[in-house]
């Protein structure tokens, strides 16, 4: 081979092989990242540890995957997939999923392990930090209930128990202000009926956590505006034709007309008297249960409106 050759050939295999020895002030650094060839389950294990105890996540998990994928059998498989989870748990908020999912792997492979009730209650805390605001989806805010709750029901004496009794609180408290939002919504949407049914049932479901202050307030407008709704006068119109003997409503006489008109505007304002009665009640309520509050004022407000001022009784809050 022509010797003047030699520098090029060299050079041209070392450029196919990454290098970069022929550019001048070019010096060759080292690859990034830990080497673990050749090295047992025990130390690979024991060196991620190091990175992760210097928040090098992405090191030592990258350490971690080798026990993961090549090292499944080993006693040291079990504290690797547990130490990739909380290494995205830890690592930031933004890779929660990424934790969850490697949590419910990890109970996939070990549902009887003694760390458990740490990892249920990882996964129900990845849920309740995607919790989203009241006016938002709540789905979240469920699965976070729901993971606080089996915690407690299978390991009530975990460290992680009060911890997770609070949270229950705090998303059952989430829930109930959603479900308010919902009603308020409607109420000032015109949508009276639903709204009725909405507040109602929040009441009913979440006793303990609502805003009860703002519940009666909503409810008690709801009430107030609601009309008769239109199955009601639908079925009043059915009965009346079959109390005449007129299959057809289109059919009846002009006397007929004239006292189904009058009928039904009697059941009309009879159902509109009992909802603004019963809107009074929920205003009372209020008035009597939180007497210095802004809602309270509200409802007083209405109370007079309606001919019926706030009067001092005994009421269940």
């Amino acid at each position: 081979m022509n010797r003047r050759l030699l520098p090029v050939a060299a050079c041209a295999l070392l450029l196919l092989g990454g290098g970069a020895a022929c550019r001048k002030n070019k010096p060759i650094t080292a690859p990034k990242g830990p080497e673990v060839k050749g090295q047992t389950a025990p130390e690979i294990l024991a060196e991620a540890k190091i990175y992760l105890e210097n928040r090098k996540w992405d090191d030592g998990r990258r350490i971690l995957r080798v026990i993961e994928e090549r090292l499944p059998s080993s006693k040291e498989f079990a504290e690797a997939k547990l130490l990739i989870a909380d290494s995205f748990f830890f690592g930031s908020t933004n890779t929660y999923p990424e934790a969850l999912v490697e949590y419910q792997s990890f109970l996939n492979y070990f549902p009887r392990s003694d760390k458990r009730d740490y990892v249920l209650y990882r996964i129900a805390l990845c849920h309740y930090a995607a919790i989203m605001n009241a006016e938002r989806d709540q789905t979240e805010t469920r699965k976070a209930l729901e993971g606080f709750q089996t915690l407690l029901k299978e390991a009530p004496g975990s460290v992680y128990a009060v911890d997770a009794k609070a949270k229950v609180v705090q998303c059952w408290r989430r829930m109930a202000e959603a479900e308010l939002m919902v009603g308020i919504f409607m109420v000032k949407n015109f949508q009276f009926a639903p709204a009725e049914m909405r507040l109602k049932t929040l009441l009913e479901t979440y006793p303990e956590y609502v805003d009860r202050e703002r519940a009666y307030y909503y409810l008690g407008e709801a009430l107030r505006q609601r009309p008769v709704h239109n199955e009601t006068l639908k079925r009043f119109s059915k009965d009346f034709s079959a109390k005449v003997g007129v299959e057809d409503f289109s059919k009846l006489s002009k006397e007929q007309h004239q006292q189904f008109n009058k009928e039904i505007t009697a059941m009309i304002n009879e159902e509109l008297a009992k909802f603004k009665e019963e809107a009074k009640g929920y205003y009372q309520k209020l008035v009597e249960s939180y007497p210095g509050s802004e809602w309270a004022g509200k409802a007083n407000d209405r109370l007079l409106e309606m001919g019926h001022a706030g009067r001092k009784e005994e009421l269940d809050s």
